[in-house]
């Protein structure tokens, strides 16, 4: 044990050189651009996937990367699937097919989250061509920039080790793995989010820092978290863990920790409003421009995201079909329907599918979905609310097991995220706030899988178990090296 520790004590003082820092951003690039690379021709095995949602929908999603890459118009695909990959092939296809443009396929672009097109860019502008989109380079060069902001953040701190196991254990997990370098989607996305944030942003757990210049990082964070938020709606968690990192700072004054959590509220906020008021712009455009053309207008309801209540009520389900609950949407539409039918008097043409048998079109290619209906989210809500109040303890079992089943599946060794609870107290009892706050700010990744639906790999989104884990290791790693200098300083 002794050479253990004095070489951990060796290596951990080369992590907290410059050097150190180059050679650990160099491995972290080498080995996931290794990953990115083979990965292209050898796929993962799925050990750790989430299959909840269709969350991207890169099925439906690659029809509107054509002509958002050569011309910028959004939404707008074609019927036409004999392309050429060119400007010119794009504006010809518009001057001469002007009939088969269209700007719904099936329901990707009216559920909103429409930064989601962007990932598509990094990949396409490599090519030059948008012809066989992926998302997994953009993937790829946000994790990877997520794990240099993490160890930066923590080298900055003088807490390097620290930073290159949390590296090790997030790089080598199954979930990131095939998540970020396998699938086409962008699951993945959540945690790459939140590790940049708490890289930007850990000086303030540890040091005493320029007030200045980390009220610019809380802007920057504010719209970065905006931003991604846009591309999918489970992200905007990611500032609940930025203003508890704020609050529980113990280097800054209490009137600065007021103002940064109004710039990074305010600036969160402004960040989503000019990219939904940027793509609503180019709806218009776009609308205008396929009218002109006599192609297919979609005049359909836009949402700004998912609705709440509906995966609410599907999530229900998790553990019992008491009350009818199932992780299914049909289950949820085969409830309101009739009801929206009988109580709200509306005409619904619906034969028990994921879709309506109505359209928004003449030419029925947009199809009504459930959630698009008038009062289909009061209905859905006033069912859940309305069996909470009934059975409250149904309600409170189901949060529980949800809380048992994050605490037991996050990584692919059971049961370890029952050591959260111990550590807490060790902590507690020893004064270790610090750590402490690193693993409270890293819970609210686990709202999905304790609010809505703990099931299909849901709980792979929580964190907190890695900063558990690494924790652990430095306690223990701190008590030997304790010994260890005591044992020569006695010498």
């Amino acid at each position: 044990m002794r050479q253990f520790i004095e070489a951990m004590n060796r290596y951990e003082l080369f992590l907290k050189s410059k050097k150190g820092l180059l050679v650990i951003l160099l491995s972290v690039l080498f080995f996931n651009t290794f990953l990115y690379v083979k990965t292209e021709y050898k796929k993962i095995p799925e050990i750790q996937a989430r299959k909840d949602a269709a969350g991207f929908s890169h099925d439906k999603a690659y029809r509107f990367a054509y002509f958002f890459y050569y011309l910028g118009h959004y939404p707008l695909a074609t019927l036409n699937t004999n392309l050429e990959y060119s400007k010119k092939g794009a504006e010809k296809e518009i001057d001469q097919r002007g009939e088969d443009l269209i700007m719904e396929y099936m329901h990707w672009s009216r559920l909103g989250e429409s930064a989601r097109v962007f990932a598509y860019m990094p990949n396409a502008y490599m090519k030059g061509s948008p012809e066989n989109p992926s998302i997994k380079l953009f993937n790829s060069i946000i994790f990877t920039i997520s794990l240099f902001t993490l160890f930066f953040g923590f080298w900055k701190v003088r807490k390097p080790l620290f930073g290159f196991l949390l590296l090790l254990l997030i790089n080598c997990t199954p979930f990131f793995i095939y998540e970020v370098y396998c699938h086409e989607n962008i699951f993945g996305l959540l945690a790459s989010c939140f590790f940049i944030i708490l890289g930007l942003n850990i000086p303030l757990l540890f040091s005493r820092v320029n007030s200045f210049k980390y009220g610019v990082l809380a802007i920057f964070s504010g719209l970065l978290i905006g931003f991604f938020s846009e591309f999918r709606n489970e992200i905007p968690v990611v500032i609940v863990s930025l203003l508890l990192l704020y609050t529980l700072a113990t280097k800054i004054k209490i009137r600065t920790k007021i103002i940064f959590i109004f710039i990074a509220i305010f600036f969160f906020n402004a960040s989503k409003t000019i990219i939904r008021d940027y793509f609503s712009l180019k709806f218009e455009k776009t609308m205008h421009l396929v009218g002109n053309n006599n192609g297919h207008i979609y005049n359909g309801p836009r949402l700004s995201g998912h609705n709440l209540w509906h995966p609410i009520f599907c999530g229900l389900g998790d553990f019992d079909t008491k009350y009818g609950y199932e992780w299914y949407d049909v289950i949820a539409y085969q409830y309101a329907i009739p009801i929206l039918k009988k109580d709200y008097g509306m005409q619904i043409n619906y034969s028990g599918k994921y879709i309506t048998d109505d359209y928004y079109d003449t030419s029925k290619l947009y199809y009504k979905k459930p959630e698009e209906l008038s009062n289909y989210e009061k209905v859905i809500k006033d069912k859940v609310i309305g069996d909470i109040k009934n059975d409250p303890l149904w309600f409170v079992t189901i949060v529980i097991k949800r809380i048992f089943k994050t605490l037991t599946t996050t990584i692919p060794v059971p049961y370890l995220g029952w050591l959260l609870i111990p550590l807490l107290y060790f902590l507690f009892k020893r004064k270790r706030w610090n750590f402490i706050s690193l693993i409270v700010i890293s819970l609210p990744l686990s709202a999905t899988s304790i609010l809505i639906h703990s099931g299909k790999g849901t709980t792979y989104n929580s964190l907190f178990l890695y900063f558990v884990l690494v924790i652990i290791f430095g306690l223990i790693y701190e008590y030997y090296n304790n010994n260890l200098k005591e044992s020569n300083s006695s010498k």
